[in-house]
């Protein structure tokens, strides 16, 4: 078990910072030869080709402040070769690094491999409408167990969805964060016990 204080939910900062997609030949591609690509917690890197992404520019509503960590999609984050060294430290036991080819400059999508069952059930409350857990907001308040988290660089949670989860251990995602000044992410404690 790794040393640490806190725990935090992991987001893009999509209002402020542009996000990556794949281009319109890739999603074709992919289509044509039935090979979407998801990210379930499970290695890749056997059967991964590099991925052709770009910046998602939607008319009018796209930031223009290029991060250095982007969200690819809605559970997958990137970064720049220039930052591959540096991660691939501390968060290797935890992610893969999957090459991206954004116009020709190299990039890597980190893909979280397992996750733990660290979901506190006697202190998380769950968001309830008609008597049914609501789908789009699953809790009112979110509890992890400290003790079953086992590597906290970066990593998901069984039962919680597509959130991603870090915590404040040293070389850990936040902080590296921290201490590279990176921009894009956004941290949110999330309650520990």
């Amino acid at each position: 078990m790794e040393n640490f204080d806190k725990i935090y939910a992991v987001s893009v900062n999509a209002g402020e910072y542009l996000l990556l997609q794949e281009t319109m030949f890739e999603q074709s591609m992919q289509l044509t030869n039935n090979d979407i690509f998801t990210f379930d917690d499970t290695p890749k890197n056997d059967n991964w080709r590099p991925v052709d992404v770009d910046w998602l520019v939607v008319e009018g509503e796209t930031p223009t402040n290029k991060p250095d960590i982007a969200g690819w999609g809605a559970m997958s984050l990137a970064i720049p070769i220039t930052l591959q060294k540096v991660f691939e430290l501390t968060l290797k036991d935890c992610c893969e690094f999957l090459p991206l080819n954004l116009n020709g400059e190299s990039w890597f999508a980190l893909n979280i491999l397992g996750q733990h069952v660290a979901i506190n059930e006697v202190h998380t409350e769950l968001n309830l409408k008609n008597g049914r857990v609501n789908r789009v907001r699953r809790f009112k308040k979110l509890v992890l167990s400290k003790g079953a988290i086992q590597q906290g660089g970066l990593f998901k949670v069984k039962g919680a969805g597509i959130f991603t989860f870090c915590t404040d251990q040293k070389g850990g995602l936040y902080d590296l964060v921290k201490q590279h000044n990176l921009k894009g992410l956004k941290f949110t404690e999330v309650n520990a016990v």
